[in-house]
């Protein structure tokens, strides 16, 4: 006799399965820099290259927008523009303090690079 699984346990499963693999990602630009604070966020916080911007997503690791929110400092500006995304065009951030975004459509990810501090050099 086959135990069939709670209904909460396979939804988890199929949630956790949903991580973003960074080697999909592909024609990654840097188009805009945005800051509600131009005083205490400067272009110079986040000026990353486009190969720098790409090496950020490829180091950093996908977490929970908790851990970003619990653990790490969110500054006011970021650097952002497009990438495609197994053929879906979608919109990326980088804020300093080596925290990150990809939203393609209503799903988001969320990245933190502890390793990333040499990009911003």
């Amino acid at each position: 006799m086959r135990k069939l699984l709670p209904i909460f346990f396979i939804t988890l499963v199929s949630c956790t399965t949903s991580t973003m693999d960074s080697s999909n990602i592909e024609e990654l630009y840097i188009d805009d820099f945005h800051s509600d604070d131009i005083q205490s966020c400067k272009t110079s916080d986040v000026e990353l290259s486009h190969s720098q911007a790409r090496e950020f997503f490829d180091k950093a690791k996908e977490v929970d927008y908790r851990i970003i929110h619990d653990h790490y400092e969110v500054a006011p500006c970021y650097i952002a523009g497009p990438l495609k995304y197994r053929d879906i065009y979608c919109s990326w951030k980088i804020m300093p303090g080596s925290t990150g975004s990809i939203s393609c459509g209503n799903k988001t990810w969320y990245f933190v690079c502890d390793d990333c501090d040499y990009l911003y050099n």
